[in-house]
This record gives C-alpha cells, sequence and structure tokens, in this order.
C-alpha cells in the first residue's frame, strides 16, 4: 500500500503539470484543444499508480483551479466538461465485454458533453450572434462538424489506450524501476 505522502506529492505533481499546460493556452492559442486533452491524458498516471479515487480528485482540483488560471475559457470548459475526466471514465467502460455496446456509451457520452459545450461556447462566450450569423448552413455545418469531432473522439481514445500501454509496459518498467 503507498504511503498518504506519496499520493498527495504525485497528485500535486500532476496538478501543477496539469495547470502549467492549461496555462499556456493563453500564449498558444492553437492548441486549444490538443493541451486539455494531453492534460487529461497525463491523469492516467495517478489512475494507474494510485488509484481511480485518487485521480478523480487530482482532476477535480485541476478542474477547479482551471477555472482561475487558464486564460483560455474554451480551452478551459473543454477540460472541465469532457476531456479532463474521459481517460479515468475509459477504463471502466473498456471493462464491458460487448466492443459495441463498450464503443456506443463512448459515443453517447462524447455526443452529450460536446452538444452541451457547444451550446455553452454559443450561448455564454460567442453570444447567440453567431448561430444567427451562421444561417441554414449553420444548421447542417453543425452536423457535419458533430460526424467530423466524432472521428477525432475515436482516434483520440485510441490513442489515449496506446499512451497508458506506453506507460504502464514500457516508461514504468524501464524508467521508474531504475529511480
Amino acid at each position: 500500500m503507498k504511503k498518504v505522502s506519496y499520493k498527495v506529492s504525485l497528485g500535486g505533481i500532476i496538478s501543477a503539470l496539469s495547470l502549467s499546460l492549461m496555462f499556456l493556452t493563453g500564449f498558444m492559442p492553437f492548441l486549444v484543444y490538443l493541451i486539455p486533452a494531453l492534460t487529461g491524458a497525463i491523469l492516467l498516471i495517478v489512475y494507474v499508480e494510485i488509484n481511480a479515487r485518487w485521480a478523480f480528485f487530482t482532476y477535480v482540483s485541476v478542474a477547479v483551479l482551471c477555472l482561475f488560471i487558464t486564460p483560455d475559457r474554451e480551452a478551459g470548459l473543454l477540460y472541465i466538461m469532457f476531456l479532463g475526466y474521459y481517460p479515468l471514465i475509459k477504463v471502466p467502460i473498456e471493462k464491458v465485454r460487448n466492443r459495441i455496446i463498450e464503443w456506443l456509451i463512448k459515443l453517447v457520452i462524447y455526443n452529450t458533453m460536446i452538444v452541451i459545450y457547444y451550446q455553452i461556447i454559443i450561448r455564454v462566450v460567442a453570444g447567440s450572434d453567431l448561430a444567427e450569423e451562421a444561417g441554414e448552413w449553420g444548421k447542417y455545418g453543425a452536423f457535419i462538424l458533430l460526424g467530423l469531432t466524432n472521428v477525432v473522439f475515436i482516434l483520440y481514445d485510441v490513442a489515449v489506450s496506446r499512451l497508458k500501454d506506453l506507460y504502464v509496459k514500457w516508461f514504468r518498467k524501464k524508467i521508474l524501476q531504475k529511480i
């Protein structure tokens, strides 16, 4: 059993690294989607090394502090609403034995959260004028964009799985055991 001091320090280090990355969204706005995705994947270290509960509390601490530290509100909201916790819920979802049901659950969660995220961005951040300016194309464009983001989500899901495997099978065995 790991000591509490180890758990707190690992959670603190991952939180600090995550917040530092999220702070970078103000300086590198072109990484508004990549940084929250990477920051969420980093939480898997806490999940693997300690447990899901500690990883969830690390996510909550980063999410709360993210509201105050992240200069790009869109990136912060994306982290809070989906990319921050998804790697943590992905592991239990993958224990479902039926691959079709597993992917259905993942896609339902993703699409629900991304539609809510989109509505918040349209109504609060960008203002309702954006939806009106898009006109008829905006109605169809939103569905096309949702379809394309589903493809990106599937690629992200596979990438998170590979990053977790890389951490567990290579980095943890080859690097961490030498330290």
